[in-house]
């Protein structure tokens, strides 16, 4: 599987979507809204560790405090296997942070991939100078507890309208987050690796100044001229 996610990181989210859309029927898989909190680290790929919140019920606020010996979280980071990603279900609440400097910076000591959350994140100043990639819709000063509590993980979860299996290769990347389930990952990283590569050589020719029609989306003949290039060894002159 590792080979797998390492070949899922090199593709983009857009090419992506669209192998979970043409190839799989898939097109709810981009977890919408979330932004890097440091744009110069921003690519990951990592199955799936998800945790579920749920509006706080004031009398359970006590046990989501860090320090309580209930609230989990500290043992869900020192647990959490290296090259894992965090997924929060904030459920879209953006005015509170999920995570904050100290929380990340262990996970990044740790080996986790990445976090991603539908909710806000503290801390922005520091998270911006870890290279751990952090996705979130908002900076939020104020901590999880003030609104959510957290009742399970390892479960479906719903991250920016997107549902989450534990086990899912989310992927993430500059132009956001695309969770890909775990039986097609394969599939979707094979098609993915030459759904970028067939558009880089149709914007190649693009750039010379070429005409849009056939070559985007591309026809019959530039598939063939794309796999001579290929099996040509993707020559650069062909393309000046």
């Amino acid at each position: 599987m590792q080979e797998i996610i390492d070949r899922l990181k090199q593709v983009t989210t857009p090419s992506l979507t669209m192998v979970l859309m043409r190839d799989h029927g898939l097109y709810n898989t981009s977890i919408r809204d979330v932004r890097p909190s440091n744009p110069a680290a921003c690519r990951f790929a990592g199955p799936a560790v998800t945790l579920r919140y749920v509006p706080l019920r004031e009398d359970k606020m006590a046990e989501q405090y860090l320090s309580h010996p209930d609230n989990p979280i500290q043992r869900i980071i020192e647990e959490t296997a290296p090259g894992s990603v965090f997924v929060l279900d904030a459920n879209q609440r953006n005015d509170v942070g999920m995570l904050g400097g100290n929380l990340v910076m262990r996970m990044y000591k740790r080996g986790i991939a990445a976090a991603v959350t539908d909710g806000g994140m503290r801390d922005l100043p520091e998270l911006s100078e870890i290279d751990l990639p952090v996705f979130a819709t908002a900076s939020a000063p104020p901590p999880s507890f003030a609104a959510l509590m957290m009742v399970d993980h390892d479960c479906v979860v719903s991250c920016g309208g997107v549902p989450v299996y534990p086990g899912d290769i989310v992927v993430g990347d500059d132009e956001g987050v695309v969770a890909v389930p775990a039986g097609i990952a394969d599939a979707v990283a094979e098609a993915g690796a030459i759904v970028d590569k067939l558009d880089g050589y149709a914007h190649r020719r693009l750039s010379r100044g070429e005409a849009l029609p056939g070559l985007y989306p591309p026809g019959d003949k530039v598939k063939a001229e794309f796999q001579a290039w290929l099996d040509a060894g993707e020559p650069d002159e062909a393309l000046t």
